[in-house]
């Protein structure tokens, strides 16, 4: 079985946890390692925790209004094969929480605060927020890794 490629394509982890931000430190820390592990770079994967934590302080406080019992279930994809690409899906069980509520603050009223979703848009290639049927709201999350991307293209020339 000499040259054998036996490194998976494809990882996925799912974490229950409150969403108190005792747990964010960590939950930062398995994002960025996923990250890492299917090809990014250490900048990219700080950005991609971030935008992670930015999610969930805005479930913390706006989903659970600093309720620190709220659940939160995070699950992470990771695809080496054939693009590299890390897949995010946040799921809360918070009420009432109008979809269209769920927006970045026009950046030209300059103040602290308020640009999480900003943040979250920017960094990450896809973000969706939805109704999940038994309650609550599902954040979906995807990056592609352009620059190892690029480099496969290249090879494959």
């Amino acid at each position: 079985m000499l040259g054998m490629n036996t490194e998976l394509t494809t990882t996925e982890f799912t974490i229950e946890f409150p969403i108190s931000p005792a747990w964010f430190h960590t939950i930062r820390r398995l994002v960025s390692t996923a990250s890492i592990h299917c090809g990014f770079t250490d900048r990219d994967a700080g950005q991609i925790s971030m935008a992670v934590d930015e999610a969930m302080a805005n479930v913390h406080k706006h989903g659970y209004q600093f309720d620190k019992s709220g659940r939160v279930t995070l699950q992470v994809t990771t695809h080496i094969e054939p693009t590299t690409r890390i897949d995010i899906q946040l799921d809360d069980e918070t009420q009432d929480i109008e979809l269209d509520s769920i927006r970045s603050r026009d950046l030209s009223d300059v103040r602290p605060g308020g640009l999480g979703v900003h943040l979250i848009q920017t960094i990450m290639d896809e973000s969706n927020w939805s109704i999940r049927e038994s309650g609550g709201i599902r954040l979906l999350l995807s990056k592609t890794n352009r620059n190892r991307a690029e480099t496969n293209a290249l090879k494959s020339e």
